[in-house]
């Protein structure tokens, strides 16, 4: 399941209180539980859809304003500590993950430009007002570290949006939507500019700390696997789930889904035949079930595809498989 920092969630809802939703829209939201400082990605989008369909358009923009480095746990220390604005961004991009693992940041610097790829792809509407507040809270670190007015000098958007003046203003360059890639494009020169508290050794400290939160992140991250693992056996008698379905029911994308696998060298196939052979070896050894039956039982419409499936998995025929037991 898809996380974000709680900050960053409560930051959200106080802005749509003070904006005029009141306690009653919202009581699922507060009554929440926050534990280990991260919430399910999904309840933030939800209260961003809840904003966007209620309140003012521009909420992502107004969100994002909000948003600082105090905000952001140890990588919010790391930004303040960076040698120049160039280092905020890279930071950025190694260490998102602490922060939500929905999405990745990508950094290309090419004829004299900077340009800062956010791959989130947009499959609900929350996920529109969270790609603006990404940008927005960026350009706005880059000030506040620096010191300095950084501006963009284009910024692009995925999703469409029926008034981007909003956005023109605030960063003071062209805004485009439908475009094919959610950019930040900067004059490279710009993010040379040396921030306030530049401090070598702490940020090495730093940037220390927040490798060994990665390390720990990617031991829990079998969450994720586990949590697919756990959907693909409790559905596999009644048909297996489409990577789009069991995205939603993460929370992500099917786009982000394959990409976080990818990071772990897997795939949803590979998953979903780990999870067919396992069930398929287990109720041939103890239950008395028929391989028909247990066809049915791991997802297969023709027990000879079945047949074919575990002898390719074992070098037996499941029969065969049992009889050797």
């Amino acid at each position: 399941m898809a996380v974000v920092f709680s900050t960053i969630y409560n930051k959200a809802i106080q802005l749509a209180l003070s904006e005029g939703l009141d306690k009653v829209q919202l009581n699922r939201f507060l009554d929440y539980k926050v534990e280990n400082k991260r919430v399910p990605m999904e309840l933030l989008l939800e209260v961003y859809e809840l904003a966007s369909d209620k309140l003012q358009a521009g909420f992502g923009l107004r969100q994002g304003k909000q948003l600082d480095t105090t905000d952001y746990g140890t990588l919010g220390l790391s930004w303040k500590t960076c040698l120049k604005a160039i280092d905020v961004l890279n930071n950025v991009k190694r260490y998102m993950v602490l922060v939500t693992d929905d999405g990745s940041i990508e950094l290309d610097e090419s004829e004299g430009k900077t340009k800062l790829v956010l791959n989130r792809e947009v499959y609900r509407t929350g996920i529109k007002t969270a790609n603006e507040a990404s940008f927005v809270m960026l350009v706005g670190i880059l000030n506040e570290v620096t010191g300095k007015n950084i501006k963009p000098i284009e910024v692009n958007f995925k999703h469409s949006f029926s008034n981007s003046d909003y956005f023109s203003e605030y960063f003071d360059c062209p805004v485009n939507f439908n475009a094919t890639e959610n950019t930040l494009i900067f004059n490279s020169k710009a993010l040379e500019i040396s921030t306030i508290k530049a401090d070598k050794f702490i940020h090495q400290f730093l940037l220390e700390r927040m490798e060994q939160e990665k390390s720990k992140l990617s031991e829990q991250e079998d969450v994720l696997t586990s949590e697919i693992n756990k959907l693909l056996k409790e559905s596999m008698s009644s048909g297996i789930p489409s990577i789009s379905q069991v995205g939603d029911y993460l929370g992500m994308s099917a786009r982000t889904l394959k990409r976080r696998l990818a990071d772990r060298n897997l795939s949803f196939r590979e998953l979903i035949q780990k999870n067919q052979h396992e069930t398929a070896t287990q109720l041939l050894s103890n239950s008395s079930q028929s391989v028909g039956e247990i066809a049915f039982l791991t997802g297969f419409s023709e027990q000879s595809a079945f047949n074919r499936a575990f002898k390719r998995w074992t070098g037996q025929a499941p029969n065969e498989y049992r009889k050797n037991l």
